[in-house]
């Protein structure tokens, strides 16, 4: 609509070498770096439990997002409007906003935990979502519409996936079986209409690659390894776990690359993402009950 066009033209008003590098940092607050972050120092440091139930979220939000872009095929703001897009442009379609959709379940979960014993954590979560959502629209990658819809999801998934999850109660590894068969027919339909090879399709993949591996790996953990995260909460094991489990995770991210085909998502993609996850819930928390940090 043309008046969520103004507004993006309005916000622009104001760009400059500052405030272009600022609300280019902010929009990363919704990427997968930032969930990777906070998912590991929850899972490696505090408490595994919730850190599955926060995996869990943050990969369906990400599959439900796409999903509703291949639906929708909205064009982004700088294609469809005379608006520049700061920065790279995305590639893929625009509504709703995946940043905004992940921030505001990263800051709706952590509340939901600890909003009430820690009472900065909403209004930071809160802050940082706002920012987020602004900053799309500064970046012209968004519509006004697009990150309301990512807020309003985001938020949805967060509570409504996190009672489904406390229906396990302390068998949650079981959510598995679930994991697994969602994501085979998410996979069949990918496959069927063909979508695999578009950028939607690719993230998704990334998605279902962690999410397969995590819920795999946390079943194994939880059954097999037992790493007791609270018995090594002493502040230079922590630095020492997040350095090395973190390394080796982005090295996996990004090394895999060198060698997977890009041509082929099932490998650069789902492969990619299936092993960074297999390393996060299973082989890094084994590595550190060995070494005992």
């Amino acid at each position: 609509m043309q008046f969520e066009a103004d507004i993006i033209k309005l916000l622009q008003h104001m760009s400059n070498g500052f405030t272009d590098a600022m609300f280019t940092g902010i929009s990363y607050l919704g990427t997968e770096i930032a969930f990777l972050a906070v998912a590991v120092v929850l899972y490696w440091c505090i408490d595994k439990c919730y850190a599955y139930r926060f995996f869990n979220v943050y990969i369906l939000g990400v599959a439900v997002t796409n999903f509703l872009k291949l639906g929708f095929k909205r064009p982004r703001p700088f294609d469809a409007y005379r608006i520049r897009s700061i920065g790279p442009p995305e590639t893929t379609y625009s509504f709703p906003s995946g940043h905004t959709e992940s921030i505001a379940s990263i800051s709706t979960l952590l509340t939901i935990k600890y909003g009430k014993q820690y009472r900065i954590i909403p209004i930071v979560g809160g802050v940082a979502t706002l920012f987020v959502m602004i900053s799309r629209m500064y970046l012209g990658q968004h519509y006004l519409s697009d990150v309301f819809c990512g807020l309003t999801i985001g938020i949805f998934l967060a509570i409504a996936f996190n009672a489904l999850l406390s229906l396990f109660g302390d068998k949650e590894e079981w959510f598995v079986i679930p994991n697994l068969i969602c994501s085979a027919v998410i996979l069949a339909v990918l496959g069927g209409l063909g979508m695999l090879n578009t950028p939607s399709g690719a993230d998704i993949l990334k998605g279902l690659g962690a999410f397969v591996a995590f819920g795999i790996g946390y079943f194994i953990e939880k059954r097999f390894v037992g790493y007791d995260v609270k018995a090594h909460f002493v502040w230079w094991k922590i630095a020492v776990r997040l350095s090395i489990g973190l390394g080796i995770a982005i090295g996996i991210q990004q090394c895999f690359k060198l060698f997977l085909p890009e041509d082929i998502p099932m490998l650069y993609c789902f492969f990619r993402y299936f092993v960074m996850a297999a390393w996060a819930s299973l082989a890094a928390p084994a590595l550190f009950k060995v070494l005992k940090i």
